[in-house]
């Protein structure tokens, strides 16, 4: 007798939906057909009525930002946030420790902390910063670590503040060759931002008494942004690095991304859903304070055109779980920026996607589980519904209306940028390969099981 059969539902695959169900055994999917072929099984879930998905991958997470305990609580919180939203792999980083040091025994560690504090499968990303930790890269790689950020984003003085070190061009070349040796699904990630242009205006704001949050914005323009993007593609054009730009959040960001590739660069594109529905006079003020900030309407609706047309590849939720005190407190000019969003993705996605007409539901499992399964190299283990894939499955129903609030969406973060917006579809039962982990916006699993994906390890279908 089978594990668990899925019946009743429009089950989104590879090759398009079908009508019927599927079956689980032994954390695979075995099958995917018609209900009446449909065999008996140990549990049956009816899904009547609604979408039967792969289930969601985030590569945009941070979490634990300084010391071990809040890496080890905030694994445990925000995996049960993403758990009970209907994403089932989520891509983060460890920044507790020596940032500026030897990393690889940090991640190991990392690891293991994983594996016993998360309810979800995750994946890791590491940031460089050093020469040192440029020849650390074979042993990460080794270790399953095959995405590497940078932050284009400092100043040498700004830098050192965050306890960071400044990253040239030159550095960035050179990350980029040693990326490029070793190929898919090695890739380099940056954060897009020209750091002089963004001071020199922050400078001058702060110096004309500005705290409100429309500053924050006029500080840091689309250029900033764009410039660094270009540049990002060029070094790809050049070394044949794969580039994934996260976080866009400006027409003119896409229009670049759209032309480097005419060019015949591999650039991988990220955007939020923070930047798909709010603009930068939103009334949240200082709660909405990221980076990059958030911008006008016309941007909106140039990434949404973007994400239906195939220019983005992926929806990230750059989530940062911060407290709503600590953003008051901070102000405008300080501080850390940052907003959560891990549990909004797919409530925005269907709410303001499919159920607008902005997209299909097969173009959004693209988003949020094919593509960036694809782009870290662990499809078809993840993001797909296909015989011999992980059975991550999150059964949707488009119609479902609620209302967000930092309540329900289960983080650590005790405020939303998304609170009180009513939106349409919600995740109502979420399984990682095959165990029923979270229904009805609550979580069902007793105890932390998720596991660190390594796309490097030999992968048995079966």
């Amino acid at each position: 007798m089978e594990d668990l059969v899925i019946k009743n539902g429009l089950v989104v695959t590879p090759g398009g939906i079908v009508r019927g169900g599927l079956v689980v055994q032994n954390a695979k999917i075995v099958d995917i057909c018609a209900d009446k072929s449909l065999p008996d099984s140990k549990l049956e879930v009816d899904a009547e009525g609604c979408y039967v998905l792969p289930g969601l991958i985030d590569p945009h997470v941070h979490f634990g930002r300084t010391e071990e305990e809040d890496f080890r609580s905030q694994l445990r919180t925000e995996s049960i946030s993403a758990a009970v939203s209907g994403v089932t792999t989520f891509m983060g980083f460890v920044r507790y420790g020596d940032v500026l040091g030897p990393r690889l025994s940090v991640y190991q560690q990392g690891k293991k902390t994983g594996e016993q504090n998360s309810f979800i499968d995750f994946k890791f990303h590491a940031y460089l910063f050093t020469e040192e930790q440029l020849e650390e890269i074979p042993l990460l790689i080794k270790e399953g670590i095959t995405s590497f950020k940078l932050f284009l984003n400092n100043t040498v003085e700004s830098a050192k503040r965050k306890g960071y070190k400044a990253t040239t061009f030159g550095f960035v070349y050179r990350a980029m060759e040693m990326i490029a040796a070793y190929g898919p699904p090695a890739i380099l990630q940056a954060h897009c931002e020209q750091p002089d242009i963004f001071n020199l205006l922050t400078n001058r704001l702060e110096a004309e008494g500005r705290k409100d949050f429309l500053a924050w914005s006029e500080a840091r323009p689309d250029i900033c942004e764009t410039m660094h993007a270009f540049s990002l593609g060029l070094i790809s054009l050049k070394t044949g690095c794969p580039a994934y730009i996260v976080h866009v959040s400006c027409k003119e960001t896409v229009d670049i991304i759209r032309y480097l590739r005419k060019k015949g660069a591999n650039i991988h594109a990220e955007t939020c859903p923070h930047y798909l529905t709010l603009t930068k006079d939103t009334p949240m003020g200082v709660l909405a304070r990221m980076e990059p900030p958030l911008r006008d309407t016309a941007d909106v609706q140039h990434l949404w055109q973007a994400v239906s047309d195939g220019t983005f590849d992926t929806i990230g939720s750059d989530h940062v779980p911060l407290m709503k005190q600590q953003k008051e407190s901070d102000g405008i000019w300080k501080g850390t920026g940052g907003v959560g969003g891990i549990g909004a993705i797919l409530p925005i996605m269907m709410s303001d996607g499919v159920n607008k007409g902005r997209l299909t539901i097969e173009r959004l499992v693209k988003l949020t589980s094919e593509n960036p399964a694809k782009i870290w190299g662990i499809y078809p283990r993840k993001g797909a519904l296909s015989p011999g894939s992980d059975a991550d499955i999150v059964i949707v129903d488009p119609d479902r209306q609620w209302v967000l609030s930092a309540d329900n969406l289960k983080s650590r973060s005790d405020y939303s940028i998304y609170d009180g917006r009513k939106v349409r579809g919600k995740a109502i039962k979420t399984f990682i390969r095959g165990k029923l982990v979270a229904e009805n916006g609550a979580l069902v699993a007793e105890s932390p099981a998720g596991e660190f994906i390594n796309p490097l390890r030999p992968y048995k279908s079966r």
